[in-house]
């Protein structure tokens, strides 16, 4: 039993999603300041198995592994290893030089939609999305397009290496002017590759030597060995004829990944998120174990971003949302984000709460929508 009325709402909501066929399974987590932590499962995390959902189910994070590896690289700030202005070209210099285009829904061959770029991009540019590099809204765009093809950015189970990842990126424009616009995602997968150039050493590595091991968090990972599979959440999406399978535990991310991707491939269990959402409402402590200064946590949680970067964000952030380092921060003073693959948290330093749903099916279009726009209402209404 708990006495957690967000909680007992957000569970009735994904139990009703449940018994109507239109979720397979989800764990939801309510943890409030003094440590108290409730979470709740419902449904299956495999429909073909039928094994029941399970607190320590392990799912796919999707995007909710950016704000993870923002955290990662504030500890090299931190030491000193990098600071936020530091160029990103200092440590990848295939990023050295690039140009951007006028338009950014234009043509990319096109030299006259080409001028050069006005600054270095800096490690700050990557932490808050605004390195140029990324998505715009118009996914039909060329420049999208090229994203998608070259870089891999939407295929399931890249198999680009990380210097063909470097060297494709290199080959593009930006989108906009370094720190004057908005781009999601591919800005967190270079931050990555970025913190593993300055310690010469793999993500996977570094993650856990920085983060997961102080933490305490020993079950989030890049892939699932054999040993854990049975615990791992198949991934499902809405078809014509009801849910579909996309990938099962036995599928893409059973083996090593070609390289660890920081903006989106973590697999771990809801537990996991909420330490590290622990970390974000204690001030970058947890338990006595300082992580990050305060004032880096502060500066994750605030946004950076000007009326004219939301602007070209379009619909990837909410009205009045902008966004910190490698999060959404919104008028209640929340920060977090959401998975495509059905996975979502905030974390809100005004109330003392944090609340993370995850699920295994996938988001309605780039929009969302469906079970997480009630989701929101439930939380809101709560804060």
């Amino acid at each position: 039993m708990t006495d957690s009325t967000v909680l007992d709402a957000l569970a009735a909501l994904l139990r009703d999603r449940v018994r109507d066929g239109r979720l397979p399974g989800a764990v939801v987590a309510h943890h409030r300041g003094g440590g108290r932590t409730d979470t709740v499962a419902v449904g299956v995390q495999d429909l073909e198995s039928g094994t029941p959902t399970a607190p320590d189910s392990l799912f796919f994070w999707d995007s909710l592994s950016k704000p993870v590896t923002a955290a990662v690289a504030l500890t090299l700030v931190a030491d000193g290893s990098i600071t936020l202005d530091t160029p990103v070209s200092r440590w990848l210099p295939e990023l050295d030089r690039l140009s951007v285009l006028r338009d950014p829904f234009g043509a990319l061959a096109d030299a006259s939609n080409l001028v050069p770029c006005d600054r270095a991009v800096t490690v700050e540019d990557l932490l808050t999305l605004r390195g140029g590099l990324g998505f715009t809204p118009d996914f039909d765009s060329p420049f999208c397009r090229r994203l998608f093809s070259s870089l891999q950015e939407e295929t399931l189970g890249r198999s680009v290496s990380r210097d063909g990842y470097l060297a494709a990126a290199a080959a593009l424009p930006l989108a906009h002017q370094p720190g004057h616009g908005w781009t999601y995602n591919s800005g967190s997968t270079l931050l990555g590759l970025l913190c593993e150039r300055v310690t010469d050493t793999p993500l996977d590595q570094l993650t856990q030597d920085r983060l997961f091991a102080p933490l305490g968090i020993g079950d989030t990972t890049w892939w699932v060995d054999r040993g854990r599979r049975g615990r791992f959440a198949a991934r499902y999406v809405d078809g014509a004829d009801g849910v579909q399978l996309v990938d099962s535990p036995d599928g893409v991310y059973a083996a090593p990944p070609s390289f660890p991707d920081a903006a989106g491939a973590l697999v771990g269990p809801v537990g996991d998120w909420v330490t590290f959402a622990r970390l974000l409402l204690g001030g970058g402590t947890v338990d006595g174990v300082r992580v990050l200064p305060a004032e880096l946590v502060t500066a994750m949680m605030t946004d950076h971003l000007t009326a004219a970067d939301r602007a070209m964000a379009g619909f990837f952030l909410a009205d009045g949302e902008g966004w910190g380092y490698g999060g959404s921060v919104r008028p209640d003073g929340s920060y977090g984000w959401a998975g495509a693959a059905g996975t979502w948290a905030r974390v809100n330093p005004r109330t003392d709460e944090a609340v993370v749903v995850f699920t295994q099916l996938a988001l309605h279009g780039p929009e969302g929508g469906g079970l997480f726009d009630e989701v929101e209402r439930v939380v809101a209404a709560a804060w």
